[in-house]
């Protein structure tokens, strides 16, 4: 059962009841309403919660139960797989779609994973491109070749003991490749994710 502002059923109920002005009266934004987030990672209490528009990135975790394993933020995906990854500094951005798009992120699903300060984000950042790579349909080659080249520079490069810093060039010119040239957008957001690691975490 989501926790939080109560469950599916009865919010739907609510706002059958009371009328949209209600719904969007719950939200602590422009946006207004409820949402619900699936929060996993690092947290205690892992799971769906619904909460206000507009509730911080920190508001939500601390209703998870904060931060589990070392206790500190190292990193988050607000939004989902296909989101860019963000540091500490944004515990306390709003969770909404502006908000967040100026924050450098999305809100997308609504699925944020949450890292602790141990985290090899390298490795994380591999993890979520092989997501998109098991998950691509093979249909068109920047996809089905692209996405498993740039798993392989970068399992490379973590085989090897590097890091962020270790990451070349061709990962950039294999995003840009994909991006525009994919068929579909799990192509063109699959390596985006990454460079927003090596961005916001080059050492």
């Amino acid at each position: 059962m989501p926790r939080g502002s109560g469950g599916p059923a009865q919010n739907s109920t609510a706002t059958l009841t009371r009328g949209g002005d209600w719904w969007h009266s719950q939200g602590s934004s422009e946006t207004g309403g409820l949402k619900f987030f699936a929060v996993s990672g690092h947290v205690k209490d892992p799971g769906v919660y619904c909460v206000p528009m507009g509730t911080s990135v920190r508001e939500l975790i601390e209703l998870a139960g904060g931060v589990s394993g070392t206790g500190v933020v190292g990193a988050l995906q607000p939004g989902g797989a296909s989101s860019n990854f963000l540091g500490p500094d944004a515990l306390d951005v709003t969770l909404d779609f502006d908000t967040l798009a100026e924050a450098g992120s999305m809100l997308g699903s609504g699925a944020i994973v949450v890292m602790d300060d141990s985290t090899d984000l390298l490795a994380a950042a591999t993890n979520v491109l092989g997501f998109f790579r098991r998950e691509s349909c093979g249909k068109c080659v920047p996809c089905r070749v692209g996405s498993r080249k740039a798993e392989t520079i970068l399992s490379e490069v973590l085989a090897a003991g590097g890091g962020p810093a270790d990451v070349d060039g061709r990962i950039q010119e294999l995003e840009e490749t994909l991006r525009l040239t994919s068929i579909c957008g799990l192509g063109q957001v699959a390596l985006i994710p990454v460079l927003s690691m090596l961005e916001h975490f080059p050492d």
